[in-house]
């Protein structure tokens, strides 16, 4: 965007967008917006119950996290997000496997791109981003 064209809000209807599917089984999500430019993101992820990230991983840029319902632990430290829950994994702080103990929707923020290179969890480069 430059600085001579109008700025527009945008609205979602988040329940009209339809859960995408990622490689991971378990785990879909509704991107609710991407920037092109930085690969920083905002999205509903969706964890079902009994599946979870198998292995300890490090992202790219900060994860944010906001739980909106279900049960989502961090296994190696117990870290447990509940409705309500405010979650912030630093750039590069390694952390996983999790569990979604219940179905867990989580609001999730990056503000860079998602991973420094595709994890082994994922099978192909879209669902990494």
């Amino acid at each position: 965007m430059t600085f001579d064209e109008p700025l527009r809000e945008v609205l979602l209807q988040t329940e009209d967008l339809e859960w995408v599917e990622k490689s991971l089984a378990g785990l879909s999500h509704k991107m609710l917006w991407r920037d092109p430019e930085t690969e920083a993101s905002i999205a509903l992820v969706r964890f079902e119950q009994g599946s979870g990230i198998p292995s300890e991983h490090k992202h790219a840029s900060n994860q944010f996290m906001f739980c909106l319902s279900g049960r989502y632990v961090y296994l190696p430290t117990g870290t447990t997000l509940t409705k309500g829950s405010f979650y912030w994994n630093p750039k590069g702080c390694a952390h996983g496997p999790t569990l979604a103990e219940e179905t867990s929707i989580l609001l999730e923020v990056y503000d860079g791109s998602h991973y420094p290179e595709r994890p082994e969890f994922y099978d192909n480069d879209e669902d990494a981003r």
